[in-house]
């Protein structure tokens, strides 16, 4: 039985985390996303309030 790992040296890493950049409109769309977010959650509990008070008129 073998077993062949292959872990990743520390320069390695550096220069994969190095070459990754976000760009400004990526971090735009994951902040608006973000931002949309808390609006999202109060509108859904909005519509589910309503129609479970419809419903319990029924």
């Amino acid at each position: 039985m073998s077993v062949n790992t292959k872990a990743a040296s520390s320069p390695q890493i550096r220069q994969f985390t190095e070459t990754q950049q976000v760009n400004q409109a990526t971090q735009f769309a994951q902040f608006t996303l973000l931002d949309e977010v808390p609006g999202l959650i109060f509108g859904l509990m909005t519509i589910v309030y309503i129609v479970s008070s419809l419903w319990s008129l029924v």
